[in-house]
């Protein structure tokens, strides 16, 4: 890549001014003020970039700031533009940078400090914005089903709208974004958001963010808003979390399989059902914690013998009045822990599945003495007693399988 001398009479792209606009209002922001006009004037061109299928071009530029409102300093003197700038922090003189493919497509205008440019030279900020972005892997795992569109995380969007009645904001990047990226859009429709990140305006707009509380939206898995939560432990059986007022949005169970990324699905609950989908990236750490008691499936079952509840002794002292405890499954699950697990602390329990005539519950739990944690899941299940006369069904401890929690 090569820096081309400049040519003489460059024809200047439509838009300049209102995007010169958006970028003093959000350097002006912090000292509220509203501008009423911007205008900018001799532009000179400073360089050329090949990049690509086009190249970047930039200039030095006069300007001139109107606020709505005149800017007085401690001495009663009006602020001039330049004044404005450097008093929101501005210390050098902006450049215009913008992209240009052909005669008439321009992209990526931009705004760099006049210092920043110096520093890196014209082909070093070329290459420091644009050259060695990180690609990020798609997976279906991380993806929202719209209609018959699917919408993945860290898919590029291209300047294309990612569901066909989304409705698109555009705003300049406030925080870590900022590095690599000057905009974030955000498309919205009929319960979905999506946010995306524009690190090369056309070429590279990243969604890092997809939110729904769309009951027709589904995940990967076929989870959406109204989903039971028992059909998401289901669907997402080993990897989920839970973390009170997540964010400070409520109750949550996060999806954060053992990926090696910091991805992952967070599904908001109430009254036992989903009633918002997150799908995104930490970044730096995952926020969830997996606590539940899953076994992995290949872990064999152990058998656990209730042939005494069969017996004629049983039934006579059922139809006695004694075991009324054996006809509510919650307390079977919790004589089981009782006479199982005596020495065990325990540190969480749950039901895990509730199907007809059979529930499957979940422990985590860990030895009081070597400290070591493990989670072990329980199958219950309604049988017959053939020699009663006063009950026909109760619940027994059919099998149950452990595992420990690696560390």
């Amino acid at each position: 890549m090569k820096v081309k001398k400049p040519e003489e009479k460059k024809s200047m792209p439509e838009g300049l001014e209102p995007a010169f606009l958006q970028y003093c209002e959000l350097l002006l922001t912090q000292l509220k003020l509203k501008i009423k006009e911007v205008e900018l004037s001799q532009f000179k061109l400073l360089a050329e970039v090949p990049f690509e299928d086009g190249k970047f071009e930039y200039y030095s530029f006069d300007y001139s700031i109107t606020p709505e409102k005149a800017v007085i300093d401690s001495n009663g003197i009006i602020l001039n533009s330049r004044e404005l700038l450097s008093k929101a922090g501005v210390k050098g003189n902006p450049l215009l940078l913008f992209f240009r493919k052909g005669e008439d497509e321009v992209s990526e205008i931009s705004f760099p400090d006049d210092r920043d440019i110096a520093q890196k030279g014209y082909k070093g900020y070329i290459n420091y914005r644009y050259s060695n972005l990180k690609d990020w892997s798609l997976d279906e795992e991380y993806s929202l089903k719209v209609d018959d569109h699917i919408i993945t995380l860290w898919e590029n969007l291209e300047g294309e709208a990612p569901f066909p009645y989304a409705v698109q904001t555009r705003e300049r990047t406030r925080d870590f974004l900022s590095y690599t990226a000057q905009y974030t859009d955000t498309w919205e429709g009929q319960g979905i958001k999506v946010n995306t990140w524009i690190q090369f305006e056309k070429k590279r707009e990243l969604i890092y963010w997809i939110k729904s509380t769309n009951p027709v939206a589904e995940t990967h898995r076929g989870i959406h808003v109204g989903s039971t939560l028992q059909e998401l432990k289901e669907k997402y059986r080993g990897d989920l979390a839970y973390e009170e007022d997540f964010k400070g949005a409520g109750d949550c169970f996060g999806f954060i399989p053992n990926d090696n990324t910091k991805r992952y699905i967070a599904f908001f609950v109430a009254d036992e059902k989903v009633t918002e989908i997150w799908i995104t990236d930490a970044f730096d750490e995952r926020p969830f914690k997996k606590s539940f008691g899953y076994v992995d499936e290949d872990v064999k079952w152990q058998v656990y013998d209730y042939s005494d509840k069969l017996s004629e002794r049983y039934a006579r002292e059922i139809y006695v009045g004694q075991h009324k405890s054996d006809l509510d499954p919650d307390k079977v699950f919790n004589s089981f822990i009782a006479k199982e697990l005596p020495m065990a602390a325990i540190l969480e329990t749950g039901l895990f599945k509730d199907g007809p005539g059979e529930r499957t519950y979940y422990i985590v739990c860990q030895k009081k003495e070597s400290g070591e944690k493990f989670n072990i899941e329980v199958v219950l299940k309604r049988i017959k007693l053939e020699h009663s006369v006063a009950v026909e069904e109760i619940w027994a401890a059919e099998k149950y399988r452990t595992q420990m929690i690696a560390s």
